[in-house]
């Protein structure tokens, strides 16, 4: 046979042999750059692979004469086609996989025989490497033409490279074409189908490898088998192959009792984990294997079973295995959940004890742990001091610093962040979003809506979400509407977000009607949903609009949900009707702090102070400790009451035995109760000396006392901090002018309306409405004349039925000034 000759070399030698030496120096090219480019390369690549298969033709004792010039220093030179398999080799191993491809084609050019070429299966991995799924084609089409494509080792070489580019197609066409199959090509199939996603095709080979064709399958393929079950969470399929494994006798390597173990916590199946587990407790070998010890760890911790992760974890220590990074991420996890600072404490005790402390992934569990168990500042000296920080520590910092409280730190550290400079990828986005969405802050908010859109992240789902949560929350609908109507899909938290919103802005008919919309694109609604509708509900307090709520959430199963119970007990509150909240109350199998806070601030606004008082007392009785918005009830139920005594009563005991301090909030309902009571200096007094700013809300509470109880001195001082903080609130200026009204100083009256006129300040009409026979009659002052002509009519109309609220509401309303006008909506 003879030796095909390149052009230029007519003795069948290459003229330049120095590419046959290994440099002492080898840079890896990228494809871009390797051969003129990456595209250049693979029409290199072909056109060389198809000359050669057309034109070479080997003689059966080639020449063995040196292709590469000697002399090399630290490289022996290459004088054997052995030599150059050697070298492609080398660059394989080395990761140089562009290197070791030119090497080849320079053995073709050069003419020497491929039938001596032994080193197919790594060439092959050569061109794997490159993850190009043309140039895997195009090598299996020379080594096809070279008529070596039935070894047995090409074989699994390709179907393994064809796997590894996720070519399925291609991978499966390869196998089944293939004459001679082995293990290693079936166990090729099975993690690939498996690693690939197709979990199903992975299971469906295993099967077939057995019973069609009677193939052994070894620890490769059923650690795959099992893998794939437990992606599928399928315990059937699992337990065929645990069977089958227990009669082929594999059951006693540690590979195949951790991928059990594995299997059956992620099927849910925990009993039987522990009874596999307990299956090598017996051998000295197994017991003390760590890997099995972390999969049972974090199989209970995966499955809610904490305590038993933590007594499992102790227990490993007993035995005097030595934990590793992969064992204390999910005890980390465990202390998280749990809530449990001392735990957490301890096992960092542990971790600087073991010298993992420098670990990236124990240190962002660490982070997580300090911030989900209340010690912020333990998680950020953690960060700080760090020298491992990646991707996912700072989405971490960044994130429970969003949703602990600190969204000014996490927008701090976001632009830290992205000054270094950093990639910030969507978790990273949605976290800083809901940090200015916490802070209200625009303009901030705006800079991340841009950056977004710039990184290509302004379409994702949850990314819209919190676009257009911040736009609602920073009060500018029109930019959450365009956001939301931009987004390619809307899931549910995107309409929760837009319906919120709209409640948020006193956008009634808007979140009603989007409510609808959503229900027309098929969009279920869940827990958050109800809850918002609920307020819009109790923002309009129409009780035919709750009443339908309710229906509609009892046929749809959310009666024993926790937030939407709270929502309804709310909501009935505000409509009038305080028997169905306390009913719904009554019927949770579940209370919260929130549930009895609602009930509480329901019965304290309607009257109920005495049941309100009790209700307390039981409260406290079994357990459940008052918060805040707890107190803010109390007090303000003591305020409309007149209950001076319990007001003083609740206000000391928030600290003294509770351990809270008084909020701005609290102070108020403190100002407004003893301002009711006429106590105006003692209620000036506690404003002067409370530790918080006070705001307009607080003055304007002592301002209406003085005008109830006759004080205009302390009213004058009290208007003078009012129009201070607001040089513009007409309100407080008009109840001012009715105050020196009352004291007969017709001066002063017309001083104060004489600067309400010149500063072209305008009171907003008042404005009621009252429900009847399901329609909602609006009443707006200031307007016309013919009231009284409907209010008579509507008397005769309601006066043989039970409306006698509207009865007397009307009267009232026919003995106000003829210019009241009357308006009617539905």
């Amino acid at each position: 046979m003879a030796i095909a000759r390149p052009l230029g070399s007519p003795n069948g030698h290459c003229t330049d042999q120095s590419y046959l030496q290994r440099p002492s120096k080898v840079y890896h090219y990228s494809l871009g750059h390797a051969l003129n480019g990456a595209r250049a390369s693979s029409v290199c690549y072909a056109i060389k692979f198809q000359n050669s298969s057309t034109s070479v033709k080997f003689q059966e004792n080639p020449s063995k004469k040196s292709v590469v010039k000697s002399g090399s220093s630290d490289n022996q030179a290459l004088n054997s086609i052995s030599s150059a398999n050697q070298l492609i080799r080398e660059y394989v191993d080395d990761g140089l996989f562009e290197n070791a491809i030119r090497v080849y084609l320079r053995i073709i050019e050069c003419g020497f025989p491929a039938d001596q070429f032994r080193f197919f299966p790594c060439l092959i991995k050569a061109f794997g490497g490159l993850s190009d799924v043309d140039m895997v084609k195009q090598v299996h089409g020379h080594v096809l033409k070279l008529g070596v494509l039935d070894d047995i080792y090409v074989g699994n070489s390709l179907l393994s490279v064809y796997w590894k580019c996720i070519a399925v197609e291609d991978a499966v066409q390869m196998f089944d074409k293939m004459r001679e199959r082995d293990s290693v090509s079936w166990n090729a199939m099975i993690s690939g189908f498996c690693q690939s996603g197709y979990y199903m095709g992975s299971l469906s080979t295993f099967s077939r490898m057995v019973w069609e064709y009677g193939v052994y399958p070894n620890r490769v393929a059923c650690l795959s088998a099992l893998s794939a079950c437990s992606s599928i969470e399928s315990l059937v399929h699992g337990k065929e192959i645990h069977g089958f494994i227990v009669k082929s006798g594999l059951s006693v390597d540690e590979f195949i009792v951790s991928g059990l173990i594995d299997m059956y916590m992620k099927c849910g199946d925990i009993r039987t984990a522990e009874h596999v587990f307990k299956g090598i407790l017996d051998k000295e070998s197994s017991r003390g294997n760590a890997v099995i010890w972390n999969v049972m760890i974090l199989g209970y911790v995966s499955n809610g079973c904490l305590l038993q992760a933590l007594d499992f974890f102790l227990g490993m220590l007993e035995w005097g295995i030595i934990p590793d990074s992969s064992t204390l991420v999910p005890v980390l996890v465990l202390c998280s959940r749990l809530s449990d600072l001392e735990v957490g404490k301890q096992t960092h005790g542990f971790i600087v004890s073991f010298g993992m402390d420098n670990d990236v992934r124990v240190e962002t569990a660490l982070i997580d742990m300090c911030f989900k168990c209340g010690d912020p500042e333990t998680g950020l000296k953690i960060f700080r001091r760090s020298q491992n920080r990646n991707l996912v520590m700072w989405g971490a910092v960044i994130s429970n610093c969003a949703q602990s409280g600190c969204p000014a730190e996490a927008l701090e550290l976001f632009y830290t962040f992205i000054s270094e400079p950093g990639f910030a990828d969507s978790g990273i986005l949605l976290a800083v979003l809901r940090a200015c969405s916490s802070l209200t802050i625009k303009p901030r908010g705006m800079e991340i809506h841009g950056l977004a859109i710039k990184t290509g992240f302004n379409e994702d789902v949850f990314i819209g979400g919190a676009l257009v949560d911040l736009y609602a929350k920073c009060k500018d609908m029109e930019s959450a509407q365009k956001v939301f109507h931009r987004l390619p899909t809307r899931d549910i938290v995107s309409w929760n977000s837009l319906i919120s919103g709209y409640g948020q802005n006193e956008h009634a008919d808007e979140a009603l009607n989007a409510f609808h919309d959503m229900q027309s694109e098929r969009v279920a609604p869940n827990s958050v949903t109800a809850a918002c509708i609920l307020s819009v509900c109790a923002h309009l307090s129409v009780m035919i609009l709750c009443k339908e709520a309710h229906c509609y959430l009892l046929r749809r199963g959310f009666e024993s949900n926790v937030l939407v119970s709270n929502s309804l007990i709310a909501a009935y509150a505000k409509c009038g009707d305080i028997f169905s909240s306390r009913t719904v109350f009554d019927k949770m199998l579940e209370k919260n702090e929130v549930s009895w806070n609602s009930i509480i601030l329901g019965l304290g606004m309607h009257g109920y102070t005495g049941e309100m008082f009790v209700l307390f007392k039981k409260m406290k009785e079994i357990g459940m400790k008052p918060d805040l918005a707890t107190f803010t009830a109390l007090l303000s139920a003591c305020s409309h009451a007149g209950r001076v005594d319990m007001g003083w009563k609740y206000f000391k005991s928030m600290a003294e035995d509770h351990k809270l301090d008084p909020q701005l909030e609290h102070h108020t309902c403190m100002v407004d109760l003893l301002g009711r009571a006429g106590h105006l200096k003692q209620a000036y007094d506690l404003i002067v000396a409370m530790p918080w700013v006070p705001d307009d809300r607080i003055w304007g509470s002592l301002l209406a006392s003085c005008k109830a109880h006759g004080s205009e001195k302390l009213a004058e001082l009290v208007a003078d901090h009012i129009f201070k903080l607001d040089p513009t609130c007409v309100g407080y200026r008009v109840l001012l002018s009715n105050i020196y009204e009352g004291f007969g100083k017709k001066n002063e009256v017309t001083r104060v309306r004489s600067e309400i006129k010149d500063m072209r300040l305008k009171k907003q009409p008042g404005c009621s409405w009252i429900e009847v026979d399901n329609r909602i009659h609006i009443f707006i002052a200031e307007l016309k004349h013919d009231v009284l002509t409907f209010l008579s009519s509507e008397i005769h109309k309601w006066n043989r039925k039970s409306g006698v609220v509207f009865q007397i509401f009307c009267c009232q309303m026919m003995a106000m000034s003829s210019s009241n006008h009357y308006r009617n909506g539905s």
